[in-house]
């Protein structure tokens, strides 16, 4: 109750997609035990970077939830407070499918091939836009050889999140994005991880962007087992 009486202020919070369905489980416990309000807004891990490293220093956030990739970058550019970091885990480039549609085998390159090739209509999120997935999934279909086959039915959407949004109301036969945006959503199949030697696992973490309080006392409940046991049943597996 201590935390609670302390003065109530705003966590600013810049979160990559991966994250959301989680912190949305997390927030209100966060909020309940703290007093604190916390405001979280969701983008490519490459949107949410240069959103942090264009602002003054602790300007653009409280908080970000980003991949230790996009971190390093923001630590070298001084946009990070020292030694205020939580590691969350890892989410894994993922192949989903509406709920109501039958999951194609990807147990290895061979089969992965297959279900591109035999799918009617495939999304990913943008590459230009920073989206981990997306990027990762554009170097696969060229890895394949299969880029041009399928470019008449690939279809690139601005977020992962809308990726997933789009399966879950039919629109597309296949989907690629985190499994931590897949596996929360409703309407949805999780067809599993992009397989071996195609598989990518990316590490996340949330770390403090201004010397705030408010913004401590966040990474300190990030920290917390009720809130690693949050990451993990989104879809995030151990750091």
């Amino acid at each position: 109750m201590a935390a609670a009486c302390a003065r109530a202020d705003e966590v600013r919070v810049l979160a990559a997609g991966a994250a959301k369905h989680a912190l949305e489980e997390i927030a209100p416990a966060f909020e309940r035990a703290s007093g604190h309000t916390l405001r979280a807004s969701y983008d490519t891990v490459g949107a949410q970077r240069d959103r942090v490293l264009k602002a003054d220093a602790g300007s653009a956030a409280d908080v970000v939830i980003l991949s230790e990739a996009a971190l390093q970058q923001l630590r070298g550019a001084q946009r990070l407070q020292p030694e205020a970091e939580v590691g969350i885990g890892r989410v894994l480039v993922s192949l989903a499918a509406p709920a109501n549609q039958p999951a194609p085998a990807i147990a290895d390159a061979e089969q992965l091939r297959a279900a591109l090739l035999a799918a009617s209509s495939i999304a990913y999120a943008d590459p230009a836009r920073g989206a981990t997935a997306g990027t990762h999934f554009a170097k696969v279909l060229d890895a394949l050889g299969i880029r041009e086959q399928v470019a008449a039915k690939v279809t690139v959407l601005p977020f992962g999140g809308d990726v997933v949004t789009a399966l879950s109301q039919g629109r597309y036969a296949l989907g690629v994005s985190q499994s931590s945006e897949i596996m929360p959503a409703k309407g949805v199949r999780f067809v599993g991880a992009l397989p071996a030697p195609y598989a990518q696992a990316t590490a996340y973490g949330a770390a403090l962007a201004s010397d705030s309080a408010a913004g401590r006392a966040l990474l300190a409940f990030l920290a917390q087992p009720p809130s690693q046991a949050a990451w993990r049943e989104s879809g995030f597996v151990s750091p």
